[in-house]
């Protein structure tokens, strides 16, 4: 049973309550109907929980997700940078016996590292944003979820709270009302004082 239908079945029972007579708004409620609708309500709220902890779990798997990507941005553009070094080296190393081609190839090296070092700054820096952005949606995405699995519960708690609040004053009045040396026994009304 979830915890709505405990709840409309907690208001059924109130409103199927027998009346008594010679009491005004006192009526009789079955004591084992009452206490199974309880522990129904007792159970269906670690559901709810469960479910608020598995938004937190979705949100870990998330900020994984987006290390992992970050990670893989970086190695691309590290072995990019790697491959274009190495192209400028041996670029370098063909023209080296020639002084001006040499000197104009170092200059293009350099260029081309410049160039790569420059872009690979880029490619991480880039990835570090999206990653931060990703990292700081999850977040934001877990705890306006954490936030609305809060207050549904609080205010399941507080209806909860308030309903059972009635049904004890009304037991408690009722109790009240009856004379105090009358000995009254039921098995439908199994209340302690």
């Amino acid at each position: 049973m979830d915890f709505e239908q405990a709840i409309q079945e907690l208001q059924q029972l109130h409103g199927s309550s027998t009346r008594v007579p010679g009491f005004r708004k006192k009526t009789m409620v079955d004591g084992d109907k009452l206490a199974e609708l309880v522990d129904a309500l007792k159970s269906a709220l670690p559901h709810e929980m469960m479910e608020a902890q598995e938004v937190l779990r979705q949100k870990d798997s998330i900020l994984n997700q987006a290390y992992l990507e970050s990670q893989r941005l970086k190695s691309d553009a590290e072995d990019g940078v790697s491959a274009q070094m190495q192209a400028a080296q041996q670029e370098h190393e063909f023209k080296v016996d020639e002084s001006e081609i040499v000197r104009a190839a170092e200059v293009r090296a350099q260029e081309i590292r410049d160039e790569a070092m420059a872009e690979a700054q880029d490619i991480v820096q880039d990835a570090q944003k999206r990653a931060y952005r990703t990292i700081s949606d999850s977040e934001d995405i877990a705890s306006s979820r954490r936030d609305g699995a809060d207050q549904y519960a609080r205010e399941v708690l507080f209806s909860i709270e308030e309903q059972l609040s009635e049904i004890l004053g009304q037991i408690r009045r009722g109790i009240d009302s009856l004379p105090k040396d009358a000995e009254f026994h039921s098995p439908e009304l199994a209340i302690s004082a």
